[in-house]
């Protein structure tokens, strides 16, 4: 079985409506921080019986026949600590994660390999979350007590953002690539939680 990372294009992007455009070294450096290991605990520790709950797979966009667009409804439970590469330890409280229904989708090369993928799009805040609304890392942040604006347009989450990206490579995750290492494909020049 592939990791998930060889199924990605070199020039692959994820893009969400406040994350994004990460390319994919940004991205596999992210998902690295919030990952376990050895001494630190991931997400996947922070909520272990996590269920991503897919369905809807479609894949006959008119427009875009590479395209497949899906939904996803999460589930799990707050049972472990997890490491926040910012904020430190997060002990955990039991809280459930129920997260609203998000439209995700995935464009596929010629070579049958991602080139983009899309997160974070809830399609219905109202259906009894305890997320906030939230969608993504977002919504589990939520659920451990670390509530952070997703609203695009944020004033706060743009500037937050801005911020990070004159740190040191490293330091924090990002939320956006540099715009030298987005690929050329990329036509939107929105970064982060940019309107």
């Amino acid at each position: 079985i592939k990791s998930l990372q060889d199924w990605w294009s070199d020039d692959f992007l994820l893009r969400g409506p406040v994350i994004g455009p990460l390319c994919k070294k940004d991205l596999i450096a992210t998902l690295s921080s919030v990952a376990g290991e050895e001494d630190r605990k991931g997400l996947s520790d922070a909520i272990p019986d996590m269920e991503t709950n897919t369905f809807g797979f479609t894949a006959d966009d008119p427009i875009e026949p590479n395209r497949v667009w899906f939904f996803v409804r999460p589930r799990g439970t707050f049972t472990g600590p997890f490491d926040h590469p910012v904020v430190g330890r997060i002990e955990p409280t039991g809280a459930k994660y129920i997260a609203p229904p998000e439209a995700r989708s995935l464009i596929f090369n010629d070579d049958g390999k991602i080139k983009y993928s899309s997160v974070g799009y809830v399609t219905d805040r109202f259906t009894g979350d305890t997320t906030g609304g939230r969608g993504a890392v977002f919504g589990q942040y939520a659920v451990m007590g670390q509530e952070i604006d997703d609203t695009v347009g944020s004033l706060s989450t743009v500037l937050l953002q801005k911020l990070t990206m004159l740190l040191p490579e490293g330091m924090i995750p990002k939320s956006y690539s540099r715009k030298e290492d987005v690929p050329e494909w990329w036509r939107d020049s929105r970064m982060g939680a940019e309107k």
